[in-house]
């Protein structure tokens, strides 16, 4: 039996130390191998504005690669992705963002925005039952 595929949408924050446009790309491209590898099928990735190269609201602390010591980060390169993939490859997924050196920070999520407009458009076709009011005398 195939495992319905779902949407998702991934922010991701690549560490400052990726200083280069090329360092940035072999960023992406390895998060999106990532997915791909796992039966997922990418549907968009934003990097532009307003994403990019942001500063934080605070100071993170995160061990740098090859360094013993956690090291401080003030800015950080912002990275939206939504991607369709198998809910059973999530704790996968999840695992390979944890072990990439230049993820500092990952949120996913179920992407449920098409069923909200879905139910928007129900509720307008039905009409309106009329409440009945049980208030005293």
């Amino acid at each position: 039996m195939r495992e319905r595929r779902r949407d998702y949408e991934m922010m991701y924050i690549i560490s400052p130390m990726r200083t280069g446009e090329e360092d940035i790309a072999e960023a992406i491209n390895r998060v999106s191998q990532s997915i791909t590898n796992l039966g997922g099928e990418i549907t968009a990735v934003q990097q532009t504005s307003p994403w990019g190269r942001r500063k934080f609201a605070y100071s993170i602390r995160e061990y740098a690669e090859g360094e013993t010591s956690r090291r401080i980060f003030n800015d950080g390169f912002y990275v939206l992705c939504t991607f369709k993939l198998a809910s059973t490859q999530l704790s996968e997924l999840e695992r390979s963002l944890k072990l990439n050196d230049s993820i500092l920070r990952h949120l996913l999520i179920h992407d449920e925005s098409h069923l909200t407009v879905r139910r928007i458009e129900e509720r307008r076709e039905r009409p309106e039952r009329p409440t009945s009011d049980s208030g005293g005398a």
